[in-house]
């Protein structure tokens, strides 16, 4: 998929219209290196159809009008994600380890529930697809029984 494909799936996930996008787009003033200029509304157009191709400068500011991190703008699968993740990890700050850690404490998931999913998910690939209905169905069996003895 194309980044003015990203762009757009975000859009309609988000509803927000092209032109409410250029607007936002505009407002936060995004100066082309090429013509010093903020880009039309007609150039923003021209990038969301995929007519010309949109410049590098202006991803950050793309990826604030959607608030979503600049990267999943070229890539979203797994991988990608995990590479990133590790990335992060590498020069993480304590204020950026202390918001997962809340994040993963709220869900009630730990290190070790989380190593074990991964496990998991990993050994799926392996399975055949008969053996992955039986399990998607079971797993909802036990979802309905949990939250019924939780209410």
């Amino acid at each position: 998929m194309e980044v003015f494909e990203k762009i757009n799936h975000y859009l309609r996930e988000k509803k927000i219209s092209k032109k409410e996008f250029a607007a936002r787009l505009q407002a936060l003033e995004p100066k082309l290196k090429s013509t010093g200029e903020i880009p039309s509304e007609k150039t923003i157009y021209a990038y969301l159809n995929g007519r010309i191709s949109i410049k590098a400068e202006l991803i950050p500011y793309i990826a604030q009008v959607l608030d979503i991190p600049e990267q999943l703008l070229f890539a979203d699968c797994k991988i990608s994600r995990k590479k990133f993740l590790l990335h992060i990890l590498k020069s993480i700050t304590p204020e950026e380890k202390n918001l997962i850690k809340s994040k993963l404490c709220n869900n009630q998931i730990n290190k070790k529930e989380i190593n074990k999913f991964d496990k998991i998910e990993e050994l799926l690939q392996y399975a055949p697809d008969i053996f992955i209905k039986k399990l998607e169905n079971i797993l909802k069996e036990y979802k309905a029984l949990t939250l019924k003895f939780k209410s």
